[in-house]
C-alpha cells in the first residue's frame, strides 16, 4: 500500500490475530484514501485513528492528506512497528502512537476519527462520538453505528465505507429573523436527522427541505406574500447565522 512492508519488521501482525475488542484485519490502501477524501481530509485535520493495528492509516494521512494523525492501540507490538514503519515513511514528525484502551482516549482534538472496529464497540463508542465538536467527521471501514445513519456512503471494490458528520443540537424553539419579518421554527431532532414545523404570528407555517449536516443547516419556508424563501446557514450554540437572516434560540 505504499507502506515498507511490515514483514520487514519481527513484530508483523497476522491477519486475524485477535485483541481485547477486535481481530487485526487491514484496511486496504484504495480503502483508506476514499475514506479519508470523503472526510476531506487536510493539512488543518487531526485524525484518530481507533484500533489503529500497524498504523496504516495514520501513517497514510499523513503522508498523503499532511494531515496531523494519531493511532490509538492497544497492543505494544503493534504500536512499536506503527512507529518504525513512520520513521520510514518519514512522518514520525507527523504521527503518534499511543498504546491505550480506545475508550480512554482523548477524542477532544480530533477533527476525523477513523474506525475499523467490531459492531460491539461501535455500539459503545456511538455516544461519546456524538458529543464530540459538532461538524467532527467519523468515517468507518465495513461497520455502522446502528440507528446513527451515514451521510455518506461508498463502494470500494465490493467493500462499504461510510461516513457520518457530528450534528449540531438543534432541538427546540427558534425564532426566525429577516429583514422585516420573523416567525419561529419547532424543530425536532434524532441525531442528524431534523423535522420542522412554523408559525407566524400564532398561524401554522410550513416550514419543508430540512437538512443538517454537521453545523451547516437549510430549510425552505414561505413569505407573506406565499412565494418561497430557501434558508441556508451555520449553527453555532444558541444562533444559526445566514446570508441575510439569523435565528436565535428561545
Amino acid at each position: 500500500m505504499g507502506l515498507v512492508c511490515a514483514a520487514a519488521f519481527a513484530q508483523a501482525p497476522q491477519i486475524g490475530q485477535v485483541s481485547r475488542d477486535s481481530v487485526w484485519v487491514p484496511t486496504p490502501e484504495r480503502m483508506i484514501r476514499r475514506l479519508l477524501q470523503l472526510a476531506d481530509t487536510s493539512k488543518d485535520d487531526v485524525v484518530i485513528d481507533l484500533g489503529s493495528g500497524d498504523g496504516r492509516i495514520p501513517i497514510y494521512a499523513a503522508k498523503h492528506f499532511g494531515a496531523l494523525a494519531i493511532g490509538v492501540e492497544l497492543e505494544r507490538n503493534l504500536v512499536e512497528l506503527s512507529n518504525k514503519t513512520a520513521a520510514a515513511e518519514g512522518v514520525a514528525n507527523r504521527v503518534r502512537f499511543l498504546q491505550q484502551d480506545l475508550f480512554e482516549a482523548d477524542l477532544s482534538g480530533a477533527t476525523v476519527i477513523a474506525l475499523y472496529i467490531s459492531p460491539g464497540v461501535m455500539e459503545r463508542l456511538r455516544p461519546r462520538l456524538l458529543a464530540l465538536k459538532p461538524g467532527t467527521r467519523v468515517v468507518s471501514h465495513h461497520f455502522t453505528l446502528g440507528d446513527w445513519q451515514p451521510d455518506e456512503v461508498i463502494q470500494v471494490e465490493g467493500r462499504t465505507g461510510y461516513l457520518w458528520v457530528v450534528p449540531a443540537a438543534v432541538a427546540g424553539r427558534w425564532r426566525v429573523s429577516i429583514a422585516g419579518d420573523e416567525f419561529r421554527v419547532r424543530i425536532a431532532q434524532h441525531h442528524q436527522a431534523i423535522t420542522t414545523s412554523g408559525e407566524r404570528e400564532g398561524k401554522p407555517l410550513h416550514v419543508i427541505g430540512a437538512r443538517l449536516r454537521g453545523t451547516e443547516i437549510r430549510f425552505t419556508s414561505f413569505d407573506r406574500d406565499g412565494s418561497t424563501r430557501h434558508f441556508e446557514g451555520r449553527v453555532e450554540g444558541p444562533r444559526m447565522t445566514g446570508a441575510g437572516w439569523s435565528a436565535s434560540r428561545q
